[in-house]
């Protein structure tokens, strides 16, 4: 039985309606339920054409020749290329026109 102002209870009660809202929506309309789309198996199209010329087999020839003084790993082969040349430009970025930003150079 206390008078008050209804237009800051108003307000109040517009402040309790914001905050009982779902932050977030519910998980269903994000779910979209596709399982018998995915059993239906797809006829191939009837237009479309069909491969033509011999079935080509994969053929094994001579294994390559390893060189001996080859680093076993990329990163051994990037360390002993920036210890023989220091200051060598290894990687440029480029901008939208084409210009050089960046070069990393290998350091020792």
């Amino acid at each position: 039985g206390v008078p008050v102002n209804s237009r800051v209870s108003s307000k109040i009660q517009q402040l309790l309606n914001t905050l009982k809202r779902p932050k977030r929506p519910p998980l269903k309309e994000f779910f979209v339920d596709d399982f018998e789309e995915l059993l239906e198996v797809q006829q191939p199209d009837p237009n479309q054409p069909k491969p033509e010329g011999n079935q080509v087999n994969v053929l094994k020839g001579e294994p390559l020749s390893v060189v001996t003084n080859w680093p076993p790993s990329l990163l051994a082969a990037l360390q002993r290329w920036g210890t023989t040349q220091p200051k060598a430009p290894c990687l440029t970025a480029l901008d939208t026109t084409g210009k050089a930003v960046y070069t990393l150079t290998y350091g020792r």
